[in-house]
């Protein structure tokens, strides 16, 4: 695999996420829902454990408090994503509410996304080195093969 910078990685995250809602929009039975919801607390997870672990501490290494209430707003909406998340997996997936939390979890998701491109990517590609953003890369890279399937969960999750 051809290095990535953490940078490029997580924006391939956003992107994949989006065309994963829109999967479980097209969805049309309980088993398509089901599946398609799993992979996108799979990716969630992975994605959530990468800013937690690798992005964030670089990010306040490298600023400081200065900027601390960016990463505050940032890391609040990832708990109201894994609220919307754990709601989501009690319900039945082809039941009003759950569609109705899905709605709510796209709308929170590209909400999230712009504002961390925005923020804390741009800032990051603008003030920290190539070399730098490589080496987070890689590091992210670790941190996502050893995430949990659902965020605080063991790495198995069963479709029930």
């Amino acid at each position: 695999m051809e290095p990535i910078d953490v940078i490029e990685l997580l924006e391939r995250d956003h992107r994949m996420l989006d065309e994963l809602v829109a999967e479980l929009d097209d969805a049309e039975d309980t088993d398509a829902i089901r599946h398609v919801f799993l992979r996108i607390v799979e990716a969630l997870s992975a994605h959530e454990v990468v800013e937690h672990d690798v992005l964030y501490p670089a990010y306040r290494a490298a600023f400081g408090a200065d900027d601390d209430e960016t990463l505050s707003h940032r890391m609040a909406e990832h708990e109201e994503l894994n609220e919307l998340l754990a709601e989501m997996r009690g319900l039945a997936p082809d039941g009003f509410a759950f569609l109705k939390r899905g709605s709510a979890l796209l709308l929170e998701m590209q909400g999230h996304f712009q504002a961390e491109e925005e923020t804390v990517f741009a800032r990051m590609r603008r003030d920290m080195s190539p070399e730098l953003l490589a080496d987070l890369g890689r590091q992210a890279v670790v941190a996502k093969s050893h995430a949990p399937v659902f965020p605080g969960n063991p790495r198995t999750l069963t479709a029930s």
